[in-house]
């Protein structure tokens, strides 16, 4: 069998391997009902080519795959698997299984009607909710058994071919509706004390919300959630609780097959926003030290970023401990602009935009799912699309430079992100003063513009993206940059640069064209 799938730490950050070689995810995933359908994914897989993605992320569904209990059908995920090797894509399969944006409605219906088995979660005044719950309840070992029947019909499936690259747990885990499970059970769990082995790991976590509110509790006799957490009691119990629910089924992954795992969160839209409204108990950034602690199977956590402050959060999210994985993001003009911070600062291992069918489509869905302004003609629009299909093409082409300046200091992304149209950035010895065409507040429709800018050599750089001009100025004292050369081309298929313009004169500048491209400058100084 040849070598799974896996993530390596390369210089001071990490690198996804398929084929043993460096490999970036410009993905997509699909609507959540759409691997239901093999008709209906026709159309996903055309889509998918004109966005020039490479994976897409697929959901595959417990009530489905076992619609009575002990009776297994994966003729959908086989046709999925088969349908993507035929269009030359990777898959990430995204388990819907107990907890699917906080909610139980994946599992089967003999699940879902079993309320002895399988118990409710009860909010703080006694109700039941349509949610499962962990405690005294028969749920993990029914699903870990349909879970490692699927693991190892994948293997069995595709372990040649690799098709499929990483599996996702569950989707968006946690509660909506209350603070926390108030059933009787829970009450129980709840009252115990905190295990030893958290206790201890965020006391030696290097920084974060949890570690302050554990050093200024030690010394305290009784550690029992409530009296150790305090006002974050709520939060810190689940997560607990779901992070080891998970990860039993990360660890099935790990001794059935061993490719790359991992679960995705639904973040905080606001910051005081009070757990409830989002689904309390995922690994939002002020618990992500929880869910490290309990989940120690799961390769990364991901973020599903629909946030406008895409920066701050991917910065949450690429730690020495974890590299930055997008699972989901907007599929807006911002989409576009967002690939190049999350590639060229952050280097992200996958980027998908939701809903790969609608990129480029009607915009209604969009708007509502993360309240964008209904006016602005930039959301998915097919101009999104083309640039989003073109940066993909772009950056996959020059997939084995990139990969080669992760976990480094010889790249960074930039984009526009407010009514700034300036930018300073510094890379090496160089500092670089970039220009957006346009302000974002102007009318008329346009991308906000973004770009890659990486060190080739000591004296060459690479200038990628669309919608900017770039001045630059050495750091060394007394010294001035001049041009040697200055070409305009692309990366082919084969990652050779293909020039076809030589840039002198009045036209030896750094300025991009509106669309995607590249420039390839060479200095001295004197």
């Amino acid at each position: 069998m040849r070598k799974v799938p896996g993530i390596e730490k390369i210089h001071n950050g990490f690198s996804f391997l398929v084929n043993e070689q460096a490999f970036i995810m410009f993905a997509a995933e699909v609507h959540n009902s759409a691997c239901t359908s093999r008709q209906y994914m026709q159309n996903v897989w055309r889509k998918v080519k004109e966005l020039n993605c490479n994976t897409v992320l697929a959901p595959v569904y417990w009530e489905i795959i076992e619609p009575q209990e002990d009776h297994f059908d994966f003729a959908l995920v086989e046709q999925l698997i088969l349908d993507a090797r035929e269009q030359h894509v990777k898959l990430v399969l995204l388990w819907f299984g107990s907890w699917k944006n906080g909610l139980s409605t994946y599992a089967p219906a003999w699940v879902k009607t079993d309320l002895i088995r399988f118990p409710r979660t009860e909010d703080e005044h006694g109700v039941k909710t349509k949610i499962l719950s962990m405690f005294d309840s028969g749920i993990l070992p029914v699903e870990l058994k349909c879970f490692k029947k699927l693991t190892e019909y994948v293997k069995e499936l595709d372990a040649e071919e690799q098709t499929v690259i990483a599996i996702q747990i569950e989707n968006e885990v946690g509660i909506l509706g209350a603070a926390r499970d108030f059933s009787p059970a829970a009450e129980e769990a709840y009252k115990e004390s905190v295990p030893d082995a958290l206790v201890n790991y965020l006391e030696n976590a290097e920084d974060g919300i949890l570690r302050n509110v554990i050093k200024e509790r030690e010394g305290i006799i009784e550690k029992t959630w409530e009296t150790l957490f305090q006002q974050y009691a709520d939060e810190a119990f689940m997560c607990w609780h779901y992070a080891g629910y998970i990860n039993e089924l990360a660890k099935c992954i790990k001794e059935c097959y061993g490719l790359p795992v991992f679960t995705n969160v639904w973040l905080k839209e606001f910051r005081d926003e009070k757990p409830g409204f989002y689904p309390c108990g995922g690994p939002v950034p002020e618990m992500l030290d929880i869910w490290k602690c309990a989940a120690p199977n799961l390769d990364f956590i991901a973020p599903d970023i629909y946030t406008f402050q895409f920066e701050q959060t991917a910065a949450s999210y690429t730690r020495k401990d974890n590299p930055l994985f997008v699972a989901e993001t907007r599929r807006d003009k911002w989409a576009v602009a967002n690939l190049y911070v999350a590639v060229g600062t952050y280097h992200t291992l996958c980027y998908s935009p939701f809903g790969a069918e609608s990129i480029g489509e009607d915009k209604s869905f969009i708007t509502q799912i993360i309240h964008t302004d209904a006016a602005d003609k930039n959301v998915s629009s097919e101009m999104m699309k083309e640039y989003l299909a073109l940066s993909y093409k772009m950056l996959g082409n020059m997939m084995p430079l990139i990969t080669k300046c992760y976990g480094t200091d010889k790249m960074i992304g930039f984009a526009q992100t407010d009514i700034h149209r300036t930018k300073h950035i510094r890379l090496g010895k160089y500092q670089i003063t970039v220009e957006f065409y346009h302000g974002i507040d102007d009318a008329g429709e346009f991308i906000p513009g973004a770009g890659i800018v990486i060190q080739q050599s000591e004296n060459e750089l690479l200038f990628i993206g669309y919608g900017y001009r770039a001045g630059l100025e050495t750091g060394n004292t007394g010294m001035q940059l001049d041009y040697l050369s200055l070409e305009k081309g692309f990366y082919n298929e084969k990652a050779e640069w293909i020039r076809t313009m030589a840039l002198n004169g009045d036209e030896q500048h750094i300025r991009m064209e509106e669309k995607p491209t590249i420039l390839r400058a060479v200095y001295y100084e004197f």
